[in-house]
């Protein structure tokens, strides 16, 4: 047996907040398993991508995480400035200068809770490439791995141009709206890349250093792609000793998140060279419990109107969230908690950090926000018997009352909306029909409000699919019928994505009907969406509905609601907001800023 699989489980990591020059930053600290009073004499440090990468190996990263400290290493990962739960956001200055700077500040963390001597950087795609501009800057790492990292900040900004056109391609938004004098660049898959964080990623060059960023690198190669041997030539030329793999796992963990598949095996060569270079010895013992902070969200602690608390909550404390509130009591708001409900397997920042924006937004105006994630998402582990990512559980539904119990027995609110998007809307819908004290709910873009286990997630994410209205626009284009000459449009998923959405609607149409008629046991099968959204009306519940024009949930609404919900607009307490070029996940800037505004607009109007 080697000395791997002899170390027991490592102690759980704790959510850790620390200063980077007045600008604090967010992370977890794992500390390292003990074994026969044995651990290893380096502590990793994770540096996330940027962007989208950043959500996509999220669940990757604390996977690996888990396995370096069972093997005897304490690490951290955490946020860069202005991303993910850190404070900032993507408009504040020197965008490559905060990210390099804050790897070093990161390190003189993590050296401080772990006792270690020897440090170690790891980092996917552009976070290696961060991981090793701060090495070879402050001469602080032992080693390093790096997997896909760009040679160059041009090489990322020629793919994020190159994704960019590739959307625009199939899209059909505006025009994107800047305010005037705005520092606006490019925007990198619902980021955005100010002019002068492109001035600093042309200027940033792996290939021009002088200096080795470590004495020791592991490269490796993503699997679906050739890459050049430029950057391990270089590296090896200025002094480094450099392991350069190919290892399978790099496409199947860039999915989408619901979809992803953990590289175990390239994990395995991770651990495998980090374990022979830093062999198990006895321990210092000094291993720090970090203590958890509150976190002043704003650019700078001194500047912020919100303060962030990681908390803990539900049976057994087993799931996380986050709670924004705003620095001083603002009235009546201070006793309205909102519920930011977890979208697919992403954890509790959202889609394009959305849910980080949208909370702290509302807690600046004295609103208490809690964004939390469910069980088998984020750092919330599965409940008893569940297994991760398990999209649209209606066992999650006890996971968001347990959010809404913390927010009424622990803040002391009195009333409690739900906000969620896709799959997040459906528990949102599904708790508030379980929870008569719900106060409102937001969804936004929700694909369904039934399911059953078994159900086709790709079909409920109706994928190629949109909206009725949108094929009857279209119907009399002469660019439709051009593209349908061409062969860029897949007739046979469209046409059967119709007849599919008709199929149904005749079927919701006729179950209502043998409601009506008394004939409620024939019907006993078929979820009754439109009675429920009717009762949480007449229980005076705030519903507030909001789609982009045509995302595919548009169908599944007119299918159980009528068309435009028809059947519920007379109700005072219920409104429809349908917004125009926006994608499924509000993706492009301006739709963020259009997302943001109704939000802030709705709760104004009903709770402040």
């Amino acid at each position: 047996m080697n000395d791997m699989q002899s170390i027991p489980r490592a102690p759980a990591a704790y959510p850790v907040t620390f200063d980077r020059e007045g600008r604090q930053l967010f992370g977890w600290y794992h500390p390292p398993a003990v074994c026969e009073g044995q651990t290893r004499d380096c502590v990793v440090v994770m540096c996330n991508p940027i962007g989208y990468d950043a959500i996509c190996i999220y669940r990757h990263y604390r996977v690996l995480a888990l396995r370096l400290a069972d093997a005897g290493f304490a690490v951290l990962r955490y946020d860069h400035h202005g991303t993910g739960n850190s404070a900032g956001s993507d408009e504040d200055p020197k965008r490559i200068t905060a990210w390099v700077n804050g790897v070093s500040r990161a390190t003189e963390f993590a050296q401080r809770c772990s006792g270690a001597s020897k440090i170690s950087f790891f980092g996917v795609r552009l976070g290696g490439t961060l991981a090793m501009a701060s090495a070879a800057q402050s001469a602080l790492a032992d080693s390093i791995i790096a997997w896909a990292p760009f040679p160059t900040g041009s090489n990322y900004l020629r793919e994020m141009r190159a994704l960019r056109l590739s959307r625009d391609a199939d899209a059909e938004m505006p025009e994107l709206r800047h305010d005037a004098g705005a520092d606006l660049g490019e925007e990198a898959a619902g980021y955005l890349l100010t002019r002068t964080t492109i001035a600093e990623l042309g200027a940033l060059s792996l290939l021009t250093a002088t200096r080795s960023p470590a004495p020791a690198a592991l490269l490796l190669a993503r699997d679906d792609l050739p890459q050049s041997d430029k950057l391990a030539k270089h590296l090896s030329q200025i002094g480094c000793e450099v392991t350069a793999l190919k290892v399978p796992g790099y496409a199947g963990m860039m999915r989408d998140t619901f979809d992803a598949v953990v590289p175990v095996e390239a994990m395995g060569c991770i651990a495998d060279w980090l374990s022979a270079r830093y062999p198990l010895r006895t321990a210092s013992g000094g291993h720090l419990a970090p203590v958890t902070s509150s976190l002043l969200a704003g650019p700078l602690a001194s500047q912020s109107s919100v303060v962030e608390t990681p908390v803990n909550f539900g049976d057994e404390q087993r799931l996380f969230g986050i709670v924004s509130a705003p620095a001083q009591p603002q009235g009546d708001r201070g006793r309205t908690g909102v519920i930011f409900v977890s979208v697919g397997s992403n954890h509790l920042i959202g889609p394009n950090r959305m849910y980080v924006t949208q909370a702290r937004a509302l807690a600046a105006l004295g609103f208490v926000t809690l964004r939390m994630d469910i069980g088998g998402v984020g750092e919330s582990p599965p409940s008893p018997g569940h297994r991760e990512n398990h999209l649209y559980a209606m066992h999650s539904v006890a996971d968001v009352q347990a959010a809404i119990r913390y927010l009424r027995e622990q803040q002391q609110l009195t009333q409690i909306v739900l906000i969620g998007l896709c799959s997040g809307a459906y528990l949102s819908f599904h708790t508030a029909v379980a929870d008569a004290g719900v106060a409102g709910i937001v969804l936004i873009n929700p694909q369904t409000f039934t399911w059953r286990e078994g159900d086709s997630l790709e079909l409920r994410m109706n994928r190629g699919i949109k909206p009725m209205g949108f094929y009857r626009k279209r119907f009399f284009s002469a660019d439709t019928w051009k593209r349908l000459i061409t062969g860029k449009v897949n007739v046979g998923v469209i046409l059967g994505g119709i007849f599919g959405v008709i199929k149904k609607r005749l079927a919701v149409r006729l179950v209502s009907l043998m409601r009506q008629a008394g004939l409620a046991k024939t019907a006993t099968d078929a979820p009754d969406v439109r009675g429920s959204f009717r009762k949480l009306l007449g229980q005076n519940m705030n519903v507030f509905l909001l789609y982009s024009a045509n995302d595919g949930g548009l169908a599944e609404m007119g299918t159980q609601l009528g068309r435009h919900a028809s059947s519920l607009r007379k109700s005072p307490h219920f409104r429809l907001e349908i917004v125009d070029g926006a994608d499924h996940t509000f993706t492009p800037l301006w739709a963020q800023r259009r997302l943001l505004d109704l939000l802030t607009q709705h709760f104004l109007r009903l709770y402040g």
